[in-house]
């Protein structure tokens, strides 16, 4: 799994890298969302400690990819914000007389 602490230590940090770490974690995300629907469905049959356990492991993961899934948008929100910025100051400075 993705570790959100070693892509900000790295420094490479652009929007091709960041959209392809949303997709994959997109990704993961869907999957664990199929497997804890099942796992949850198990439960209300089975109603047994190993498919609580089970249940309660992958809404764990579910809430860590979505964690990193925040990280990750927010980190593409600000550097899309800066390029808007440096835009911006583009645009003024060409349309000064």
């Amino acid at each position: 799994m993705f570790k959100l602490h070693d892509f900000q230590e790295n420094g490479s940090k652009n929007v091709d890298d960041i959209e392809k770490l949303i997709d994959e974690n997109s990704s993961e995300h869907q999957l664990l969302l199929a497997s804890f629907k099942e796992s949850m469905n198990l439960f209300a049959t089975e109603r047994s400690m190993d498919t609580c356990l089970q249940s309660l492991n992958i809404s764990i993961q579910l809430a860590s990819v979505r964690s990193t899934l925040v990280e990750l948008y927010k980190d593409y929100s600000h550097i899309l914000e800066k390029e808007v910025v440096h835009l911006r100051k583009i645009c003024q400075k060409d349309n000064v007389p």
